[in-house]
């Protein structure tokens, strides 16, 4: 028997959510701002360019984050087992963790970009 495989767990997108959910409102709200008469077209599109740029910093900070989990997790626990091992393993663990070493088995053992199809 070989050792199990520890949990997948990998960074929470709780700040990209909220980037993603929050910031659409807010340029929606400087819209109607900006219709009121109650702020600047200028004030405006400055609203929607930090937004914009809040989202995009917030998505490239999460994608490096769960990227490096993932090669963390490869080098750590996947790369040195064979794939007889990891299928045997995998098939024990939690749904996460089957599904993140089938998608590594799939990809012919390379480690893909989160959502990345082999």
């Amino acid at each position: 028997m070989h050792a199990p495989l520890p949990d997948y767990q990998p960074p929470h997108a709780q700040r990209a959510a909220i980037a993603v959910g929050l910031a659409p409102i807010l340029v929606l709200l400087a819209f109607t701002l900006i219709v009121c008469g109650l702020i600047e077209v200028d004030t405006g599109f400055a609203v929607f360019a930090a937004c914009t740029a809040w989202v995009v910093v917030e998505m490239n900070q999460y994608q490096k984050s769960i990227d490096g989990y993932n090669e963390d997790y490869v080098s750590r626990h996947l790369a040195w087992r064979s794939s007889d091992n990891l299928e045997e393993a995998a098939s024990s663990a939690a749904a996460p963790t089957r599904e993140f070493v089938g998608r590594f088995l799939q990809a012919e053992r390379v480690l893909l970009r989160d959502g990345q199809l082999p």
